[in-house]
């Protein structure tokens, strides 16, 4: 762990800030989620035990109980995230104030960081993985806990902090950072009996035991408390496991330092996929564009209307658009068009649990002008996908289209990942009863040359179908 990046990350997120404020990990994904339900269970250490363990507060899946496994969050996967790939379930100790008053968090910030993924890449969540972080005996400072007042300076490992009011003057606000480990040892999805994940390098390297790399998941709790006008946290107490006294279940409770974080994984097989493989291994922040499902192009190519008329270019790396509607007209200048495939991702089947949520369906391309430093718009029109075939397909035998737009992307010559809504054209194409969409990309209108990374050149063209709702931070 970076201790710079990780009082830095943490603290841009307590104050509001975008996390590019921050000195920021090699590559990180987040999720934001509301608090959800509170209950004396715990599905990792008391299993199918209900009533038996400490009071903790959920987040994230709203089902989540003592009885919870990874098959019934999914089949449950109703979130308080902003994310709806993400039905994990979250859970920490519930939190007494030194007034007696308990308090559960407002909201709960995860980062999915990585560092030096270009040298030890990172694997996808596994289905069902459990991890544990921070420690229910703890008696003093944890190096993987820290502590924060939103008007103070910055996270400490240390409980010696007085919290006053925000800057607005409006609140006490409260943060814990607990961050998981990220080495899993490839066998042991269920973490009690068992360390099965430990703490990488701070090179980012897992050791041989537990050699699997995962993102490190960076939990961010917030206690927005506009009741308070200071709070000493060294006189905050968390809840501990009950004790049988006098007959009776006892709830007990435990200093700041007894801080700790329970995660279930949950994210949908294809999110956590995408999140290892489709962005964070390419060092890239893709902040909540994790999707719910996602096809990679099937098929991809151009075509060329000049000497190469007759030429197929199914297996390019590289796809070629470029344009010219100047003078005599594009059909008489030199004209690139660029071809991909998709099948559609299906919408959940039950989506009555994501109430509030907008499922969308974008394109995802790695894309950009290379003529000039100029900012440049092309355009995605429809086509038949049954009308062509990438390994035969060239200018001479191209299925026809015509210039109405799906979705267009406005780009710079920065070659980068874009997005383009295709969202309504979809959906119609699904009422159509069709399985599988097709674009045309064209239209530059001056003649520059857009390159378009196709699915043989690991940048693979995705079609996303991204679920999102607005998770409220006071």
């Amino acid at each position: 762990m970076k201790p710079l990046l990780y009082s830095s990350v943490l603290l841009a997120c307590a104050a509001g800030l975008p996390i590019s404020a921050a000195q920021a990990a090699d590559a990180q994904a987040n999720v934001d989620c509301n608090f959800s339900h509170m209950k004396p269970d715990d599905a990792i250490l008391m299993p199918d035990m209900p009533g038996m363990a400490m009071s903790h507060d959920f987040v994230g899946n709203r089902s989540t109980d003592a009885f919870s496994t990874a098959e019934s969050l999914l089949l449950h996967s109703g979130t308080t995230c902003d994310n709806a790939a993400d039905s994990t379930g979250y859970w920490v100790p519930t939190m007494k104030l030194p007034d007696g008053e308990i308090v559960n968090p407002t909201y709960i910030k995860n980062y999915y960081q990585a560092d030096n993924v270009e040298q030890y890449p990172i694997t996808g969540f596994p289905h069902g993985l459990q991890l544990l972080a921070g420690d229910h005996r703890g008696s003093g400072p944890n190096p993987r806990v820290s502590f924060l007042c939103a008007n103070g300076n910055g996270y400490t490992n240390t409980a010696d902090q007085i919290c006053g009011l925000r800057s607005k003057g409006d609140a006490v606000q409260f943060n814990i950072g607990i961050m998981f480990p990220d080495c899993w040892d490839g066998k042991n999805l269920k973490a009690k009996g068992t360390k099965n994940a430990v703490y990488s390098d701070s090179n980012g390297q897992c050791p041989a035991d537990h050699p699997v790399k995962l993102a490190k998941v960076n939990m961010n709790i917030a206690y927005v408390l506009p009741q308070l006008t200071s709070l000493d946290v060294s006189k905050i107490q968390l809840s501990l496991d009950p004790q049988m006294i006098d007959g009776q279940l006892t709830p007990l409770w435990g200093s700041i330092y007894t801080a700790h974080g329970d995660f279930m994984n949950a994210w949908t097989d294809d999110a956590a996929k995408f999140m290892a493989e489709r962005c964070m291994n390419y060092t890239m922040d893709c902040g909540t564009n994790i999707p719910y499902s996602y096809s990679d192009a099937e098929a991809d190519t151009y075509v060329s209307n000049q000497n190469d008329a007759d030429t197929n270019y199914g297996t390019a790396p590289v796809l070629l658009v470029q344009d010219d509607w100047r003078n005599s007209g594009r059909d008489q200048n030199k004209q690139i068009l660029a071809l991909m495939k998709f099948k559609i991702p299906a919408l959940p089947s039950n989506i009555e649990d994501y109430p509030g949520v907008t499922f969308q369906y974008k394109i995802r391309v790695y894309n950009g002008n290379t003529s000039d430093n100029t900012g440049v718009s092309i355009f995605f029109y429809p086509t038949d996908p049954d009308s062509w075939d990438e390994n035969t397909v060239t200018w001479n035998n191209k299925p026809s289209f015509k210039y109405s737009a799906d979705g267009s992307i406005y780009m710079d010559n920065i070659q980068q990942f874009r997005y383009v809504d295709v969202d309504s054209a979809v959906r119609a194409a699904i009422a159509a009863g069709k399985t599988e969409v097709a674009y045309y990309i064209g239209g530059e209108r001056n003649g520059r040359t857009i390159t378009v990374n196709s699915k043989e050149s690991g940048k693979t063209p995705v079609l996303m179908l991204t679920g999102y709702q607005k998770v409220i931070e006071p």
